[in-house]
């Protein structure tokens, strides 16, 4: 892979739903994440994408090639004294880890005053993302994260 090739991103557009679908299978079978998602989920949260509301989806390009995707939700918080961006996922294709596209990512993210904190959560033994974050200086919030899934929207 040619280092020098360019990295930039762009909003997931409509015609992008194809490839999104087929990078999100691949990123929930790939062992980072404990939850299973299924092509009508994936129809759902599209949805919420497309709105724009609350979700902002991303391409990863590397030399102007799809090289991944991310999607963030916005959200607020006192404790953050106002907006918070929530890494919800960031997807990058095997044949293009390593070159810089997720370091590139966060200074595209970081570059804003749209929000006071990104949050963002790794599976404990992910331990090639929890670097990674760590390099760019994120640190354990040390909280415990609980969920529980209601039936209200199907």
């Amino acid at each position: 892979m040619d280092a020098n090739k360019s990295i930039s991103f762009r909003p997931i557009t409509e015609d992008d739903k194809r490839e999104y679908f087929e990078m999100s299978r691949d990123f929930y079978a790939s062992g980072v994440t404990n939850s299973t998602i299924d092509d009508n989920g994936r129809e759902k949260f599209w949805k919420e994408i497309m709105l724009g509301e609350i979700v902002k989806g991303y391409f990863l390009l590397f030399g102007g090639e799809t090289a991944g995707y991310s999607v963030c939700c916005l959200s607020a918080s006192q404790e953050a004294c106002g907006r918070i961006l929530w890494l919800d996922e960031l997807y990058v294709k095997p044949e293009y880890r390593g070159c810089g596209i997720g370091k590139e990512f966060f200074r595209f993210l970081e570059d804003t005053d749209e929000y006071n904190f990104i949050r963002l959560e790794a599976e404990h033994d992910n331990a090639r993302a929890i670097k990674l974050y760590k390099s760019l200086g994120y640190a354990d919030a040390q909280y415990l994260s609980l969920y529980k899934k209601t039936n209200k929207r199907g």
